[in-house]
């Protein structure tokens, strides 16, 4: 009997070899009769061979040899054999070959061998008004009448075999007839120009017969790329839906040696091995059937699939006695692993398990933590502990209460575990701000090229690296729109202030012109001509103390530059370069090459302010003493170009020559002081009155100003949203081109705006009592159809363009709700604060989301929240190849969802990563094609202690298995159903034919079969 293992680590690559001849084949028989060269062969074939197609035309002569070989001992390692049963088919190709086409049989039954001849001797061949059966003693006959001259035995049999055809008609009429055949035979048709099909292509009368012949079968002898592509339909021309259409299902292509002499037992040209996953039994030919594309490979090796580094192989309990599993250990698939079992049986404790020793639990664990439960409120773990042994090698154990009381956290999560807790919480709406956005954007720095990260260690960290230059630039032109507000306010107050100022200059221009008159009247008539001398006198005395008083003015300037100068440089330049060099120490410059960086004042400041204030004192002295270099000519200089000591003394003198009372001097010099006064604050008027008549300008140029820095911040927010658009270049181009649910997944970079927010500001610094369009939420409705639009998607001009049509809009609406409380001395302060708000932009900001199939993540049900956060770590997250827990994926999912969304992705992750789920969804298993099923149970031992869990796997290949996954999961059955009727297998499509009535799935233990 050959082998019929069960692996407990399921679906495995093993090398099959499904199509070899063996020493005594009916035709083309060049081996000479050396089994034991036959023999020795296999036995040291590299890679080894575990499961050979033994293949002879129209018997199994050759297979009934090989198997007695193996119950001598031999092939040890060929853990299956089966018959493949070659015949020809009565269509001849281009090269006059007939088509060949093959019958693979279960050798499961004990008595298949008989079942075989007894089916094939019901194919009949006619030669000269005789029909010869297809068994042993009538292929001889018609070898014989054939070819009289032909020797007796197994020349006629040769010559028989080779004459002998079949009618594609007679086999359907035979599989439809024989209820054995169909649930014990595969039918492969050779796919090359020789003697397959494709031999067909040439002559377009064949058309029709090349379709029904692979219709018919359902899997294609072939090994070329091209043709693999062809028949799983991965050609543009010949898509999936093609090719079931027009073929019935996808095809699987197998290769064997075709081997009819001994240099080409198991070697196929070109190392074009084949490969199968799944236990060395036929029932992995039936799941080759169904699954094409990932149970079947051609090449020198089998898919790598996860790195053996990130892969648990073994997971080894110690001091946990309610824990019974096979040889005290659980092995582990590098694939798709599915745990099923009734509720309470101990699922989630198996990844909590797994999840303790790799550092990985949840901290705090959840309340759905099996361990958790299992130390609180009792302390049934003790000392029990997890030993975990990875792909590589590697090993590491854990105990079970320190991995829940105190993990280690300097030690790294050895695996990314979902729980149920984990997955509710990124799914609720507190955890979409926080969690599902975390889980974001490591996604998105894992996908990013490592030499763009920029040595950062995350993505906030790498978003500060990109964006801070940004965000700074941003925080100074606001600061600055605010100091410009701050002047135009001012420019304002001046302008408005013109009016009085000018009044004022001229009322005190009349005063002076009055002190004067009356200075005049005080002064003796008869000593007229020495009082108009005296009056020139404290004119020119006036002009030299002003002209003292601004040059000590300029001087104190001076002093005061000096020590901000000395401030620059002892004090903020230092300060300034230490930061410098903190916040750019990754340069990693030389201090040498660091002094460069120092900033210096570009000339001598030193000398130029110590002359200035050298020059300033000699003006201060020759204004006030005179120069003595240069003496003054007392009769020929004008008096305002006297120093101001030589004029007062002159001033004495005069005064003594117009000989003025006691009383009429003091009132002269009192009224003189006054004059004096008036002029200066008159010159300081003017001044104003110069200044404000520039005030349009400046105020043009300022608000030009602003509406510039406004405009700039903008761009600085386009500019961020350029720098995260850019992060997410790479992520977004593995999105591209996606199909299903991936293609509905979208990271979207865009502006955010808090109109409440900006509103409400608004609102708060105008009377909304007031007559004013912006009354009963008027203000919220006009921002949102003026300002919001362009706030949300605008370039940086159309933002500046709608907030000048709103300020001109709403300019008197704005100061008619000016609240009464604003008096004159508030007025000026409301008026900043209303230009502060206008051109605020703190409510805005720039946000990355997630959005599937155009909505907001934050606006999607739980339920469709769930399919994104398993897609960004099934199909998004492709950096990450630790293995991947999940605990119950399909909790708040419909079924329909779990079938199209998600499974295409399982299917897919599983191809880099492992992946180990805990689910009740048969179609997360079945129609993911699960690479292992690990099937708990537990039962209550009466003493209130935890109960004993065991577990127990295998493929979906393994009856067994099928058999508890249609028992234990929700739609087991169905789903089995729904994936044959996906793939349109043979029997349930051709049976109303017959009028027959066969099931698709004939027994609950095949239900995995064709």
């Amino acid at each position: 009997m050959s082998k019929q293992n069960s692996n407990p680590k399921g679906s495995l690559w093993h090398r099959w070899d499904p199509h070899i001849h063996a020493p005594g084949t009916l035709l083309s028989d060049q081996f000479g009769g050396d089994w034991e060269a036959f023999l020795r062969r296999i036995e040291g074939s590299t890679p080894k061979v575990n499961a050979l197609g033994v293949t002879d035309y129209f018997c199994i002569r050759t297979y009934q040899g090989v198997r007695e070989y193996q119950r001598m001992g031999r092939l040890n390692e060929v853990e299956l054999l089966f018959p493949n049963v070659e015949m020809r088919l009565d269509i001849k190709t281009s090269k006059v070959r007939p088509i060949n086409i093959h019958l693979l049989f279960a050798p499961v039954d004990p008595h298949h061998e008989d079942e075989i001849i007894r089916i094939l001797g019901q194919l009949e061949f006619e030669f000269q008004g005789r029909q010869y059966r297809c068994n042993i003693r009538e292929l001889a006959q018609l070898g014989k009448a054939f070819d009289p001259k032909q020797a007796d035995g197994e020349p006629a049999l040769r010559t028989g075999a080779s004459q002998f055809k079949v009618t594609l008609q007679a086999l359907k009429n035979l599989f439809r007839r024989e209820e054995w055949l169909r649930t014990n035979c595969l039918v492969a048709v050779a796919g090359s120009s020789n003697d397959g099909t494709s031999g067909l292509q040439e002559d377009d009368s064949f058309a029709a017969t090349r379709r029904e012949i692979e219709r018919f079968a359902d899997i294609v002898f072939a090994s070329t790329p091209r043709q693999r592509e062809f028949w799983l339909g991965k050609l543009p021309a010949a898509d999936t839906r093609t090719i079931e259409q027009q073929y019935r299902s996808l095809k699987p292509c197998l290769h064997g040696s075709d081997a009819h002499r001994e240099d080409t037992i198991v070697q196929p040209s070109n190392d074009r091995y084949c490969w199968l996953k799944g236990d060395l039994s036929f029932e992995t030919l039936r799941q080759a059937v169904i699954e094409p594309d990932t149970r079947v490979w051609i090449g020198s090796a089998p898919p790598s699939g996860a790195l053996p580094s990130s892969t648990i192989e073994l997971a080894v309990p110690s001091g946990a006695p309610w824990l019974n599993l096979p040889d005290a250990q659980l092995q582990f698939n590098s694939g798709l692993v599915a745990v099923i079992g009734a509720r309470g049986s101990g699922k989630t404790a198996l990844v909590d398990l797994i999840a303790a020793g790799t550092n990985s639990l949840e901290s705090p664990p959840s309340h759905s933590s099996f361990l958790k439960r299992a130390l609180s409120p009792i302390d049934h773990l003790g000392e029990a502990a997890v030993s975990i042994t990875w792909g590589s090698g590697d090993a590491g154990q854990h105990g079970l209460a320190d991995a829940i009381q105190a993990p280690d956290p300097f030690e790294e999560s050895q695996v990314c575990y979902l729980s149920q807790q984990f997955v509710e919480r990124l799914c609720s709406s507190s955890g979409l701000a926080t969690d599902l956005r975390r889980e974001m954007e490591r996604v998105v720095f894992e996908s990013a090229d490592p030499t763009d990260r920029f040595e950062a260690e995350d993505f906030e960290t790498l978003a500060g690296v990109l964006l801070e230059p940004i965000r700074a630039r941003r925080s100074e032109l606001r600061e600055g729109i605010s100091k410009i507000a701050s002047r135009i306010v001012e420019e304002d107050l001046l302008r408005d202030r013109m009016p009085a100022l000018e009044k004022e200059a001229a009322a005190l221009f009349s005063k002076i012109a009055t002190s004067k008159k009356d200075l005049a009247s005080l002064l003796p008539k008869e000593k007229q001509k020495h009082a108009l001398v005296l009056v020139n006198i404290d004119q020119a005395i006036a002009s030299a103390q002003q002209k003292i008083e601004a040059l000590r003015r300029r001087r104190k300037l001076f002093e005061d530059l000096s020590t901000d100068v000395e401030q620059a440089r002892t004090v903020r330049e230092p300060e300034r370069f230490r930061n410098m060099t903190a916040r750019f120490r990754d340069c990693s410059l030389a201090s040498a090459d660091w002094d460069a960086f120092k900033m210096e004042f570009a000339g001598d400041v030193k000398s130029i302010l110590q002359r200035g204030l050298i020059s300033l004192d000699r003006l201060i002295a020759q204004a006030g003493e005179g120069d003595p270099q240069i003496p003054i000519d007392p009769v020929r200089t004008p008096f305002d170009q006297w120093p101001l000591s030589q004029l007062r003394k002159k001033r004495e003198e005069v005064k003594k020559e117009v000989g003025a009372d006691e009383d009429r001097q003091k009132k002269y010099d009192s009224l003189q002081k006054a004059i004096s006064k008036d002029e200066g604050s008159l010159s300081k008027l003017r001044q104003q009155i110069d200044h404000g008549k520039g005030t349009t300008e400046r105020r043009r140029a300022l608000l030009q100003d602003r509406r510039s820095l406004y405009v700039d911040v903008f761009r600085t927010f386009t500019q961020e949203e350029e720098v995260l658009r850019e992060l997410y270049t790479p992520l977004a181009s593995s999105l591209s081109g996606s199909s299903g649910a991936l293609s509905k997944l979208t990271f979207s970079v865009r502006r955010s705006v808090d109109l409440p927010a900006w509103v409400g500001n608004g609102e708060s610094l105008i009377d909304l009592r007031r007559d004013s369009r912006f009354r009963q939420g008027g203000l919220s409705r006009i921002v949102s159809l003026q300002l919001l639009p362009a706030w949300l998607n605008g370039s940086a001009e159309q933002v500046g363009a709608a907030m000048d049509a709103f300020r001109e809009a709403s300019r008197d609406d704005l100061v008619g709700s000016k609240p009464a409380s604003v008096g004159p001395e508030e007025s000026r302060d409301w008026t900043q604060r209303i230009a502060d708000w206008l051109f605020d932009t703190s409510h805005i900001s720039v946000e990355y989301g997630i959005e599937y199939d155009g909505v907001d993540v934050e606006q999607l049900s739980p339920g469709t929240r769930g399919i994104v956060l398993l897609l960004l770590y099934l199909a998004v997250d492709r950096q990450d190849r630790r293995p991947l827990l999940i605990d119950q994926p399909e909790e708040n999912l419909d079924p329909h969802s779990v079938f199209t969304e998600l499974v295409p992705h399982f299917r897919e992750a599983r191809k880099r990563r492992q992946v180990i789920i805990v689910t009740h969804n048969a179609n997360l298993v079945v129609n993911t094609d699960a690479d292992q099923v690990i099937v708990a149970e537990s039962k209550q031992t009466g003493t209130g202690g935890l109960p004993t869990i065991s577990y127990r796997s295998g493929g979906l290949e393994n009856s067994e298995i099928r058999a508890d996954v249609c028992r234990l999961l929700e739609g087991g059955e169905r789903a089995f159903l729904e994936r044959e009727r996906r793939y349109r297998l043979r029997w349930g499509e051709m049976a109303p034919e017959s009028g027959m009535e066969v099931a698709v799935v004939p027994k609950v233990q095949n239900a995995g079969g064709a």
